[in-house]
């Protein structure tokens, strides 16, 4: 009987640094909605939220243009349900090619947190669109927190997660996830430029978005105790 290389097992393992780790970067994201949470709807007349948010757009107002509105036009587009149900399809084929059912699991709990709670969370805290600003996008609904925000933290962080989990490389997992930083940078920058959102509506999306991403695939984590799906395969024709 030959037994399974215990480097194989430790990233499904609980008390592994990759589970602390997930579950350290969702408490810490969570603590930060949080905190804008409170500083929005309940700050005693400490701070002057709107006064903030105010003063950020009038700022990303002064360089309103034809071309860079354009240009944010086609980056807000990557945090639309659009362009993440497309990246989730092909997410969702690297899934079945590997025959990773804990995966697709996991893939589908963090894709429909990513839809559903965004939408919960603007009916519990039903703010308002940023009033006197011309919105360049159509918007609706509820304002807090920003549902593009939202979406482009959980889904590209599941991505990441799942691109490193398929190619298990330390370098590669950090680019993963550098990258999805990035992207999610400029969608919440694009919304504040457009219009559409305050700047604490973004900051409560990206950390609510990124809390639920890292929450979810520290749970996912303590069931992968396989090998990874094509290490398996792998060590199988062998």
């Amino acid at each position: 009987m030959r037994l399974k290389h215990p480097r194989l097992l430790i990233a499904g393992l609980p008390g592994t640094p990759r589970f602390w780790v997930m579950l350290g970067a969702a408490c810490l994201l969570g603590y930060g909605f949080m905190e804008v949470a409170d500083y929005v709807f309940d700050h005693d007349g400490k701070a002057d939220p709107d006064a903030f948010d105010k003063a950020v757009t009038q700022f990303f107002q002064q360089f309103r243009s034809p071309r860079l509105t354009q240009a944010a036009v086609d980056i807000t587009a990557l945090g639309s349900s659009n362009v993440l149900i497309l990246f989730a399809l092909l997410a969702y084929s690297a899934v079945f090619a590997a025959r990773d059912a804990r995966g697709f699991v996991h893939l589908t709990v963090a894709l429909l947190g990513a839809m559903l709670l965004p939408e919960l969370l603007k009916g519990l805290f039903e703010r308002e669109r940023p009033p006197g600003v011309l919105h360049l996008v159509p918007a609706v609904a509820f304002s807090f927190p920003s549902g593009h925000s939202f979406g482009a933290a959980s889904c590209y962080a599941t991505f990441a997660f799942f691109f490193a989990r398929y190619v298990p490389r330390i370098r590669i997992e950090l680019f993963c996830y550098a990258l999805a930083a990035v992207i999610v940078f400029l969608v919440g920058l694009t919304r504040i430029y457009l219009g559409v959102h305050h700047t604490t509506d973004v900051l409560a999306g990206i950390t609510a978005g990124g809390a639920w991403a890292f929450f979810v695939a520290g749970v996912f984590s303590v069931w992968y105790r396989q090998p990874e799906p094509r290490t398996r395969r792998a060590a199988s024709a062998a």
